[in-house]
């Protein structure tokens, strides 16, 4: 098989790499992340060094996935919409090139930030139609998104 990495990934090791431990693992039924973890903490492993080792770097780290989930799970209830939405959204980039996250509703009155989370979700349904093309059951999905991704 031949494996690269999808658009917008970065790894510092090679797809290819990559993509054969993880079959390996899988056809042994154990690709788990810790089964990946554990796989690579010898020094010599294929994929040691995409892995932060250093332990206080990576508990750094942990805790900024934690404090993006947070921020990506509030949401915010309104009483025009009956469903809640996301309350927060990654369109601004700042000084140093790094990505924030901004309230959702000035965010949609701006055009050019409402510009850039349309443009996000257009990645976004892209993505989702790449993972699903060969379910048959999502095909009228896959077209509407088509469609509107057209549009």
């Amino acid at each position: 098989m031949q494996y690269r990495w999808k658009s917008g990934a970065r790894a510092p090791v090679p797809a290819q790499v990559a993509g054969e431990v993880c079959e390996r693992l899988s056809a042994e039924g154990r690709l788990t992340p810790r089964a990946l973890v554990e796989e690579s903490m010898d020094k010599d492993a294929p994929l040691h060094k995409a892995f932060e080792w250093n332990d206080a770097k990576a508990a750094d780290a942990y805790r900024e996935m934690q404090a993006s989930y947070i921020i990506r799970s509030v949401e915010l209830v309104r009483e025009d919409v009956s469903e809640p939405v996301r309350a927060f959204v990654s369109v601004c980039v700042t000084d140093d090139g790094a990505r924030c996250y901004q309230s959702i509703e000035p965010t949609l009155r701006e055009a050019a930030t409402r510009e850039a989370v349309l443009e996000e979700a257009r990645r976004e349904l892209d993505a989702f139609k790449r993972k699903y093309r060969g379910l048959e059951e999502l095909a009228a999905v896959i077209a509407a998104i088509e469609q509107a991704l057209a549009a």
